[in-house]
């Protein structure tokens, strides 16, 4: 919120698509609940600039690996490869 102005980003088109439709019932809605009817929405596309795609699966799993030290128990234990 900046100066009566509420930011929705939205991740994808499609939601900024159906916000954008909703806009002037959830601006009523706020208004009404904060009794502040001097509040605008503005709804915005996020842009992801750190979005990474995973090559392979074996990029997926070093990245488990890294979240989970319990995978690489089970990876020793049951002796799993990709």
């Amino acid at each position: 919120m900046n100066d009566n102005m509420i930011i929705i980003n939205t991740v994808n088109k499609m939601n900024f698509k159906e916000m954008k439709e909703y806009k002037s019932e959830i601006q009523t809605f706020i208004s009404k609940e904060l009794n502040n009817y001097s509040l605008t929405i503005d709804i915005r596309l996020s842009e992801e600039t750190d979005k990474k795609t995973f090559l392979d699966s074996k990029e997926k799993l070093k990245i488990i690996q890294n979240s989970n030290n319990s995978i690489n128990s089970l990876i020793e234990e049951f002796k799993l490869r990709i």
